[in-house]
């Protein structure tokens, strides 16, 4: 009797182990997805003050670099490229690593000649942004917000011009289909 319990029992044991993992995973999976961009207010090479609501109603690749990376700076001239081939649906926003909102003149002088080309938003990192930075550990390193200014889909961590821009469309396609599907879902639920 005691061996038929030992087989009925194991296989349940097991069977309620991977359940409840599988719970902890789908809900670990969820929280990721409702993280935010931190709220900030700071200001851009230009001495404008910028905040959080810059996020509001557009897709936006986040793009934390370094003025000394070389690499940095390639990225931003094709990713400038890139943005006026997608006309408008992605807006770019930069995020100098290594010049804060504090610090003197000619360092902000500095980033300022390196951007000269670029029309895209430069932000200075200040304290608002220090928890959220600590997370990347390299430049350049890229985030996307979506129109709501939640974080979605994965970073990219280096110089990785095609991975990010599948990743963009990936999720741009993903925001229109569920747009499209809300719409659809509206216009049954009015009928």
């Amino acid at each position: 009797m005691r061996t038929n319990l030992r087989y009925i029992l194991l296989p349940l044991a097991l069977l309620l182990s991977i359940l409840t993992i599988n719970v902890f995973s789908a809900r670990d999976t969820n929280k990721q997805n409702l993280l935010r961009f931190p709220a900030f207010q700071t200001i851009d090479l230009n001495g404008n003050t910028i905040t959080n609501k810059i996020f509001t109603g557009k897709f936006t690749v986040v793009v934390l670099w370094v003025t000394k990376d070389e690499n940095s700076r390639q990225l931003w001239r094709f990713l400038s490229d890139w943005q006026q081939a997608e006309n408008g649906r992605v807006q770019i926003i930069g995020l100098v690593g290594d010049v804060k909102s504090t610090d003197d003149a000619a360092k902000i002088s500095y980033a300022q000649q390196m951007t000269a080309d670029f029309v895209q938003p430069q932000l200075l990192v200040n304290d608002d942004m220090a928890e959220f930075l600590t997370n990347m550990r390299a430049a350049p390193a890229i985030c996307f917000v979506d129109a709501n200014g939640r974080l979605v889909g994965q970073p990219v961590i280096g110089y990785e011009p095609e991975l990010i821009k599948k990743e963009a469309r990936r999720l741009l396609a993903t925001d229109f289909q569920t747009d499209r599907d809300k719409s659809l879902f509206m216009k049954k639920a009015s009928q």
